[in-house]
């Protein structure tokens, strides 16, 4: 009796065992990343979203509810490399959008490339800075380049990192023409988005509530106000992309990719990388504009809602996996700590420098210690620390000890805290730090603290605030089910790769970095 019934347990397990491997490969993987996605406001705002969106894929996919990076200071490059690579800055090279290029005292572009011509844009790009292999390569490794890959995003450094070295099309919109613009490092730019761009240039657009106003939260005492925003052809590119409107248009580019392209048309898997918006409008503070951040989810839902459709007609979402992630950190460009009487201040990094070299002059004689400042990293002039004869590490000791003393400064940190064994915390550091990019000597702020500069471009670099978000994997066999433990971002490279039968890109792995 015994034996009969293990024997029946036996074949109950091949049984399962065979449905599974006769689970189909995906034709078709859609990769969603979304700009500043929250858990908490993808939950909270859930009354506006329609069936076949957002909750269509909480519903029936795997949803890791609490995900995160494992380094610090994330911002939209560093979060796309890593969940495109599954690795950290440390391994890709891209701790940020810009950094100050040593060889050349200037702020670079993580993706600028001027080795190639730019294709409706007079700056090149290309995936050159981008040191790990990603998902989307070694979907083209394992396909012998048959793989369609395609990346479309409204900047230029989540569409090219989210693409991947292998790309076949990369896309992302000009910020002083508003057209779709690519590099030459992609080849024949497609004629589906030069069709595109004829009617692109002159359009407007007009941004209102998708609902009436008593319809969406209210975050205080006082009745919330409708909005209207307009936007005309080359006018304020830069704002209407923290709008609803430029997600809508990343769905017509991605429709035009499916209606002229084989992609999901045969048994080969293609891969087809959207960014989509949901930060606040303008980065101004969520608690002063309640209803536009609602109104960016519920159109976000909708896009996504049509999008899925549109596959389905298309292909069929059975031959469909999609995932979706966010790049975990939100930018709030107000300054309201004051008014909250909060813990809060600025520190302008140009004055910093010029501090600290009369500082080190002091100490070790005249000369220019710090080569250059970006964001809350400085630089050592390391030829003339060589050239004065002068102990770096002395000097380095000296300069920690003087930024330690400065108002608003919680940590300093230096690649010699890096080495040898480091607890939790430390590698969370050495994480996002890179020894071709990343500073000599970089500072952690207090919290509600934020770096300034006073004759950088950029008004402002703030440290931003990471936020908790939901990792999200829908069809390709995924068993929908709801996972709450605290969940790595890499995690989702060795997911994907599993689904689509293909390696996990080099350095990613399950642990945690």
């Amino acid at each position: 009796m015994r034996i009969g019934y293990c024997l029946i347990l036996f074949l109950l397990g091949c049984v399962t065992s065979f449905a599974q491997q006769e689970v189909k490969s995906p034709k078709l993987y859609i990769n969603i990343t979304v700009d500043q996605l929250r858990s908490d406001f993808l939950y909270e705002f859930s009354s506006l979203y329609c069936e076949g969106g957002f909750k269509r894929l909480l519903s029936g996919g795997k949803v890791f509810q609490n995900s995160y990076y494992q380094f610090e200071n994330i911002d939209r490059a560093s979060a796309t490399a890593s969940l495109s690579s599954g690795t950290a800055p440390y391994v890709n090279g891209i701790v940020g959008e810009r950094w100050l290029d040593r060889s050349s005292l200037r702020i670079v572009n993580c993706v600028e490339d001027h080795k190639h011509q730019g294709v409706y844009t007079n700056t090149p790009m290309s995936p050159s800075r981008l040191k790990a292999i990603t998902i989307t390569d070694e979907l083209k490794r394992a396909t012998r380049g048959k793989a369609i890959v395609c990346s479309i995003a409204p900047d230029e450094d989540a569409a090219v990192l989210a693409g991947g070295h292998a790309a076949d099309h990369v896309l992302w919109k000009n910020n002083s023409t508003g057209y779709w613009c690519s590099s030459s490092y992609y080849g024949l730019y497609p004629q589906w988005a030069a069709d595109k761009n004829k009617v692109v240039r002159g359009r407007s657009s007009k941004w209102t509530p998708l609902f009436p106003t008593e319809k969406y939260n209210n975050f205080g005492d006082e009745a919330p106000e409708a909005f209207s925003y307009s936007f005309n052809g080359l006018k304020d590119i830069r704002t209407y992309k923290t709008t609803a409107c430029i997600n809508d248009e990343v769905n017509e580019m991605a429709k035009a990719f499916l209606d002229n392209t084989l992609a999901g048309r045969d048994d080969i898997a293609d891969c087809l990388s959207l960014t989509y918006y949901a930060g606040n409008y303008n980065g101004n503070p969520m608690e002063e504009r309640p209803i536009e951040i609602q109104d960016i989810y519920a159109r976000l839902d909708r896009n996504i809602a049509d999008l899925l459709d549109y596959a389905d007609k298309l292909i069929g979402m059975e031959n469909v996996v999609v995932s979706v992630a966010s790049t975990g950190y939100v930018v709030e460009n107000g300054d309201d700590g004051a008014k909250y009487r909060l813990p809060s201040g600025k520190i302008y990094m140009d004055r910093v420098e010029g501090l600290l070299n009369v500082y080190l002059t002091a100490q070790f004689g005249k000369g220019d210690y710090i080569e250059g400042v970006y964001g809350g990293q400085l630089y050592l002039n390391r030829k003339a620390i060589e050239n004065l004869k002068l102990d770096k590490l002395d000097v380095v000791s000296h300069t920690v000890e003087f930024l330690k003393s400065m108002d608003g400064v919680e940590d300093v940190f230096t690649i010699y805290r890096l080495g040898g064994m480091l607890s939790p915390e430390m590698q969370y550091v050495k994480n996002g730090y890179n020894p071709s990019s990343s500073g000599d000597v970089w500072l952690r702020l207090m919290p509600g603290w934020k770096v300034f500069s006073d004759v950088s471009s950029e008004a402002n670099t703030t440290l931003r605030t990471p936020v908790m978000f939901p990792m999200i994997i829908y069809g390709g066999g995924t068993a929908a089910r709801v996972v709450e433990d605290m969940t790595p971002s890499n995690v989702l490279a060795a997911e994907m790769a599993r689904i689509l039968r293909i390696r996990r890109p080099n350095d990613n792995s399950l642990r945690v970095f």
